[in-house]
């Protein structure tokens, strides 16, 4: 009996030693996506393109050879017909895979298969999707595409008109003023870029306070290298993937934009709608691009990307025509996020892009001053640094990505583990590249400016092609605070001209020589340039900006060209007259007569330089001491006229024959200090008007 239980014994756990369990899976191919089958899309009516594969094994992982399966469609589209499993049943083969095919309906919409044993019962189930789209497919997912990606791209620009609109014009002031160390320009740099979401507008940015003469080249070396760390702030927020919450935050910031009472806060709720707009396109362009998970073409074309040659080069196109890297970067978080892209095939795309964000400076720099150049150039070549020292090393810096980075619970690289792990990787791996720049060229910032001073050195004195702009740059339009600035220098250019054409206002009366008065006709000419162009310039920038402060400032600044274009009428048109007849005329002005004319002469050009003192400073305490000035220059207008007659009383015979030329100088004289005056006049003007 003892006997009998023992042979029992040893036949149960025989048996159970040799009884495997039957386990179906979906196998993975690192080499193909969707090898599985599963998630795939195809057109209605035809046979999918990648067969359904199944793995059968044991608990310990061997495939089992002969195993039978059975394939069902348990689930369809409304009034679907068509479909069909090519095999009801089928057979593992030697290393324990079952293939079988799937003819879609002719209905679009998602069609499940349940896979079963048909030999173990106890065996799990796992259901397969393939999803049927129309013929036109192309079309929409086209469609959606480029609507998607203008929605991501003009929610990209709100976001950024409206930071820069909300920190206003003071942000020139305030980061001029940040910049006295490498160390507080690098932070600068940083918030600078945050404030204005865009690397290449930071840039752009400062290539304008260069021109504008607000800062020298080497003060932009750290913030530079500050912009670089700044903007992968803004590829970090799109890796935060709350698309789900688009149309939300779109509400808000339209509701802000609805009940704001000021322009400071209308500007931040055009920010938040722009937020918004960026991420619903990010969800648009996700949607639209989801059939491409099983095209093998499209698949077979990223996978290229991993070349790093092939990659760099894309997201330099791409980040030159689009003129934003963040923009760029946010695109491929988005690809990433449905499972498309490997981190490895990410990271040449994103040393692409860092050198694609200069060309936007460089063509903004092209006719600007050579520091303004040196700029662009400095931005560019610290970029193109970055790439050729971490082009060698990608293995390395994805492996160091990934390590700081959240992590999937499975391990292998699946479509799913893919999109959910990707997008925050890359945005590390910007940032990551971007602090391992200026670690790497932080410390050495003045060999880099004197060796950019000497690729870039100072042009020898040449003479100047004259009716050019100086300052002013059409690139610039789009940043109203460093545009003003820009047509604010150009303008006191302008008035250095008029000057230059009042101080030679009485040579012809004096010296009897019509050569000054070609000397005029191109000042004039010259003059009349700027003046249009000033007033073309902040029509553009007023175009693109509704701030109420900026749109008084483009008109303080277009009413100053317009005085200082009166000024030189006076001169080429009233005094031309009064000169044609004194070159005619034998006659001169008495000592006396000529003195008065250089005093008042010399006092409406101090009174042109006072104005002009207040337009660039706006310093307003200097309008009372202008207009106090106006009132003495009037006095002694009518001093040197009460003069006069007394010198014709006394019938000097020079005065009477100068008379009427003399009375009509003083007068032309006295005109010019008046506009000159109104310059100050319209800052008090529009300060009371503001109640600043």
């Amino acid at each position: 009996m003892n006997r009998l239980k023992f042979l029992l014994l040893c036949f149960v756990l025989f048996s159970a030693i040799n009884l495997r369990a039957v386990i179906l899976v979906k196998p993975q191919n690192d080499q193909i996506y969707s090898y599985s089958g599963d998630n795939q899309s195809q057109t209605v009516g035809k046979i999918s393109n990648t067969p359904i594969r199944v793995l059968v094994t044991d608990d310990y992982g061997n495939p089992i050879k002969g195993h039978e399966l059975i394939f069902r469609v348990v689930s369809f589209p409304e009034n679907a017909s068509g479909y069909k499993i090519e095999k009801r049943i089928v057979f593992t083969d030697s290393v324990g895979l079952a293939v079988n095919y799937f003819k879609l309906g002719d209905t679009a919409g998602d069609y499940k298969i349940l896979v079963n044993s048909n030999e173990d019962i106890a065996a799990n189930s796992i259901l397969y999707s393939v999803t049927g789209r129309k013929s036109s497919w192309i079309i929409f997912l086209i469609i959606g595409l480029l609507g998607g990606l203008a929605m991501f791209l003009y929610g990209m620009q709100i976001l950024s008109k409206g930071m820069q609109a909300a920190v206003g014009s003071k942000m020139r002031n305030v980061i001029s003023k940040f910049t006295y160390n490498k160390y507080v320009a690098l932070l600068s740099g940083v918030l600078l870029t945050v404030m204005v979401q865009s690397s290449t507008v930071s840039t752009v940015m400062l290539v304008g306070f260069v021109q504008a003469g607000l800062m020298s080249f080497a003060q932009t070396l750290g913030m530079l290298l500050g912009a670089g760390i700044g903007t992968t702030i803004t590829a970090q927020l799109i890796a935060l993937n709350i698309t789900d919450y688009a149309l939300l935050i779109v509400a808000v910031g339209f509701l802000v934009m609805l009940i704001a009472k000021s322009t400071k806060f209308t500007n931040i709720g055009k920010s938040i709608l722009g937020l918004g707009l960026l991420f619903f396109g990010m969800y648009i362009m996700s949607q639209a691009m989801y059939p491409l998970r099983s095209d093998e073409r499209f698949l077979s074309l990223l996978i290229k990307l991993e070349n790093p040659f092939v990659g760099i080069i894309a997201g330099f196109v791409f980040t030159a025509l689009i003129h934003s890297s963040a923009a760029f970067i946010g695109i491929v978080i988005t690809i990433a996020s449905l499972g498309f892209l490997s981190l490895e095939a990410c990271i040449p795309l994103i040393l692409g892009t860092n050198i694609g964000t200069g060309i936007t400076a460089i063509i903004a720099s092209l006719n600007s001053s050579r520091e303004a150049k040196r700029v662009a150039f400095a931005h560019t070549l610290f970029k193109l640094i970055g790439v050729l020292v971490f082009v060698w090393w990608i293995p390395e810096f994805a492996a160091f990505v990934k390590a700081i980075s959240p992590h999937a619970k499975d391990t292998a690289e699946t479509v799913e583990n893919l999109g959910s792990t990707v997008p925050r990787q890359i945005a590390n791996a910007h940032t990551v590249f971007s602090i391992g720049l200026t670690i790497l060229i932080f410390p050495f910032l003045k060999f880099y400016s004197k060796l950019i001073e000497k690729i870039i050195p100072d042009k020898a004195s040449k003479h100047v092609e004259e009716f050019k702009l100086k300052y002013i740059n059409h690139t610039l339009t789009s940043s109203p605070a460093i545009a003003l600035g820009l047509a604010k220098k150009e303008t006191d250019r302008m008035s250095h001209k008029v000057q230059k054409m009042l101080n030679l206002s009485l040579a012809p009366f004096f010296d009897k020589d019509l050569a000054n008065l070609d000397k005029w006709q191109k000042l004039e000419n010259e003059i009349d340039f700027l003046k249009d162009n000033i007033n073309n310039y902040l029509i553009s920038v007023g175009a693109q900006s509704t701030d109420k402060e900026g749109f008084n400032d483009a008109y303080q600044i277009m009413y100053v060209a317009k005085e200082l274009e009166m000024i030189a009428d006076i001169v080429n048109t009233n005094m031309r007259r009064q000169a044609d007849k004194w070159i005619k005329l034998d006659a001169k002005f008495s000592p006396e007569g000529k003195q008065e004319l250089e005093v008042m002469l010399e006092k409406t050009l101090k009174q042109i330089s006072r104005s002009m003192e207040v337009f660039n400073e706006f310093n307003l305490e200097k309008v009372v001491h202008v207009k106090e000035k106006h009132k003495e220059y009037d006095s002694l207008a009518e001093e040197y006229e009460m003069q006069h007659y007394e010198r014709l009383v006394r019938q000097n015979p020079v005065s009477l024959g100068s008379s009427g030329i003399h009375l009509e100088l003083l007068g032309l004289l006295m005109s010019v200090s008046r506009h000159a005056t109104n310059i100050s006049r319209i800052m008090l003007s529009w300060d009371k008007a503001e109640g600043k």
